[in-house]
């Protein structure tokens, strides 16, 4: 065994500089520094045998020194100090630390990170490191290859000096190399977008783009779908709700498609990792257009969505909208309150956006002050004060709202209320004064009310506020043109309770198909509906909750949009196949 006076020793002749050949210093074994610290008075003997016994067993690969810290016996602090004392070891300040990465060419970077070692500096006659845990078995001979005929200048460090100090050098040199990237990728980057703009302005690819927007306008669609898939690109438009395939379009022609519709609604034309909105007018064969535009990253490329807003066809009037005459004057007549609120249910492409824009057409006076907070403000209207959603800047519908209520309209639209802060301010702006039209995404007038409900909304405020729910549905209507008649001998009306009505005085159609229609049997829509009156009856029966809000609301002459589509169907303007595929699958 190495005495006591034999370490001292071998640290004194090492505390510059050690012979290449020898780093004496990384012989010291895990022995000497035991007793070492047992004569400091740093371990009791019961200590220095735990860790002896630990040492020698099979269940630890630690060092002497990991193993202390370990057991808690010493702090990294009182380990280090004491190495530095009796090695005569300089610990090196933070500051001393280096701010690059030195000595590749000797040492791997992933060794020195997993061993906690920095090369500090390096000449031609020295190299100095700066290590943790001089106990490490093998890191002399390993040492003793790397210096070659240089000598060793050894210091201590703290392990989480060295481990910032590894992770700052990376971060700097992964700047350093994103710089790089970035400076070459901007020259390559201008050279895409050269090439990106020639295309998009050439002129197949301009007449391409126009002649898909021309046909979907052509065939009243109400969205443009671009799709790349692996092998080509898929177009298909929305028409009365449904996405019919138009053509496949090859696959190469995507980013010329792309940048072209990138270019007329202004948006980044080098952006391809990120989704991107924008707009655009056009005007075909005298119709104006507005166009809004999703872009969307995908495996095969960028999907392309555009929004066909038609300006001038769009009536907002309920005779137009296909309302029965029964929900279209209970509708007027709650259109006639002073205050209270109003909503429009249905799941997304119901046309609720469209009923809002009725209602408030239907109020627009110059006796009236309308204002309205939308997301997109879809049609702008004469006579009202929309406001545009923009959570870029602060403005969403919770503090429009609230700002809204401020220059006092007797009307105020919400286009949708998503969260329990605006359901709240809109209730409460209902109450005191104010006619509140908004929407919900709920299936029926019934289940509206446990929807704000659970948006946090007291049950209390609910039926104080509310006067009436629409729910509705849109259902395509028959092609007048091709529409044919068919055979049926009863049908399943629900009204609360299945019955079976006789059809004799009926006619029932089926959709054909022709050219007017583009060969699918419909053209155009109708809505179908349900409208939940509520009353002062409604709201006391409702507070008492001895019934179900579906019976109370039955009670009230609520019929249920499954009977509004059947009376549509035996008046020839749906069929069946329709009316199921929308309401009752």
């Amino acid at each position: 065994m190495m005495t006591t006076g034999k370490l001292a020793e071998m640290a004194d002749d090492s505390r510059e500089f050690a012979a290449a050949d020898g780093l004496r210093l990384f012989d010291c074994g895990s022995d000497q520094l035991l007793d070492r610290l047992e004569q400091a008075g740093q371990l009791t003997r019961a200590e220095l045998s735990k860790v002896r016994l630990l040492l020698q067993s099979e269940h630890t690969d630690m060092t002497v020194m990991q193993l202390l810290l370990k057991l808690g016996l010493l702090s990294e602090s009182e380990l280090l100090h004491f190495l530095s004392r009796e090695m005569r070891l300089k610990i090196l300040p933070r500051e001393s630390y280096p701010r690059a990465r030195c000595g590749d060419s000797m040492f791997n970077r992933k060794f020195l990170e997993r061993f906690r070692m920095l090369v500090v500096s390096k000449t031609e006659q020295f190299v100095e490191i700066c290590i943790n845990d001089p106990f490490i078995p093998g890191m002399g001979s390993v040492l003793s290859f790397a210096m070659g005929h240089r000598l060793l200048k050894v210091r201590l460090g703290f392990s989480r000096d060295i481990e910032e100090v590894h992770g700052l050098i990376m971060n700097d040199e992964a700047q350093a190399a994103a710089t790089r990237y970035e400076e070459q990728d901007a020259v390559l980057l201008e050279q895409d977008i050269r090439q990106l703009k020639e295309l998009a302005s050439e002129a197949p690819v301009i007449k391409l783009v126009n002649s898909l927007i021309h046909d979907a306008i052509k065939n009243n669609a109400s969205d443009i779908h671009i799709e790349p898939q692996s092998d080509s690109i898929k177009l298909r438009n929305r028409i009365d709700g449904v996405l019919v395939p138009v053509q496949d379009i090859p696959l190469g022609l995507i980013a010329a498609i792309v940048s072209r519709i990138k270019i007329l609604s202004e948006l980044d034309i080098a952006q391809r990792r990120q989704p991107q909105d924008g707009r655009f007018d056009m005007n075909i064969d005298g119709q104006d257009v507005d166009i809004r535009v999703s872009i969307l990253p995908t495996i095969h490329g960028e999907s392309v969505v555009l929004r066909l807003l038609y300006k001038k066809s769009i009536r907002f009037d309920f005779d137009s909208l296909g309302y029965s005459p029964e929900n279209r004057d209970r509708i007027l007549s709650v259109l006639e309150k002073p205050h209270g609120l109003v909503l429009v249910t249905g799941p997304t492409g119901s046309g609720k956006s469209t009923t809002l824009y009725a209602m408030m057409q239907q109020l627009n006076s110059s006796e009236r002050k309308i204002m309205s907070v939308e997301d997109p403000v879809e049609y702008k209207i004469d006579g009202i004060n929309q406001i545009q959603v923009n959570p870029d800047v602060g403005v969403d519908f919770s503090g429009a709202l609230r700002a809204i209520v401020r220059h006092d309209p007797e009307v105020i639209m919400v286009g949708e209320m998503r969260d329990s802060e605006t359901a709240e301010i809109a209730i409460r702006a209902s109450m005191t004064g104010h006619l509140m039209l908004t929407t919900l995404h709920t299936n029926s007038a019934v289940s509206s009310i446990e929807r704000l409900l659970d948006l946090g909304v007291d049950r209390a405020f609910v039926f104080s506020s509310l006067i009436a729910v629409v729910a509705q549905r849109l259902v395509r209507r028959l092609c007048d043109r091709c529409k044919q008649p068919v055979s049926v001998e009863q049908l399943c009306i629900d009204n609360g309770r299945f019955e079976q009505v006789p059809l004799d005085a009926y006619r029932v159609h089926r959709a054909i198909g022709c050219d007017a229609c583009n060969h699918t049997g419909y053209r155009g829509r109708v809505s179908i509906s349900e409208v939940m009156m509520v009353d002062d009856d409604f709201r006391a029966s409702a507070m008492k909750g001895d019934e179900t809000i579906d019976h109370i609301a039955r009670r009230h002459g609520l019929g249920s949009m499954i009977e509004d589509g059947f009376r549509k169907v035996i008046q020839g303007e749906t069929s069946m196949d329709e009316l199921f595929r929308v309401v009752m699958q």
